[in-house]
């Protein structure tokens, strides 16, 4: 019988071929596996970079919009103090967790957490109108400080979002 016999040096040699190219899917497997998992947490992260900009956004709109109407006149005192309270609660909140992930500093928009209210309660027509929960005509001097708050501060709306995406994580 003329049959093929395989020595041990063919067996070995076969076993290295077989371990090689094991190997070399595995490693390719490997690959794949962390440049997925790599792509997957920068996808995340782009996500939650893109959410909280997106928060940070609305929270300058919603400054804006409620400094224009405290600004118009014709709000209710206590309304005037629920919608800061709720303003000046959002913005400590989103500060608290850009400070943990993004190293944004927490007094960022203090003003408006803090002063801008202080103004509002300096203002003899509002303490008047609180009682009664009566309507606000702010008068000029208070107007004219309002405005500067907005004016100085509202740049920092966009300096929140560049800290956010100048990070690396």
């Amino acid at each position: 019988m003329n049959g093929f016999s395989w020595t041990v040096a063919d067996y070995l040699q076969a076993a290295y071929v077989f371990l090689t190219a094991l190997g070399i899917v595995v490693t390719a497997f490997m690959a794949v596996w962390v440049v997925r998992s790599v792509q997957r947490k920068i996808d995340n992260e782009q996500m939650l970079r893109d959410h909280l900009a997106h928060e940070v956004i609305e929270l300058r709109k919603d400054t804006r919009d409620f400094m224009a109407k405290v600004i118009a006149g014709g709000m209710r005192a206590k309304e005037i103090k629920r919608c800061h309270y709720r303003l000046s609660s959002h913005i400590n909140d989103l500060l608290s967790l850009l400070n943990k992930k993004y190293m944004v500093d927490k007094k960022y928009l203090k003003a408006y957490r803090q002063n801008v209210m202080k103004i509002i309660e300096d203002d003899g027509a509002y303490t008047q109108a609180f009682d009664a929960n009566g309507e606000v005509t702010l008068n000029n001097e208070t107007v004219t400080k309002l405005h500067e708050i907005e004016v100085k501060n509202d740049h920092l709306f966009n300096e929140v979002l560049l800290k956010i995406y100048e990070q690396n994580g």
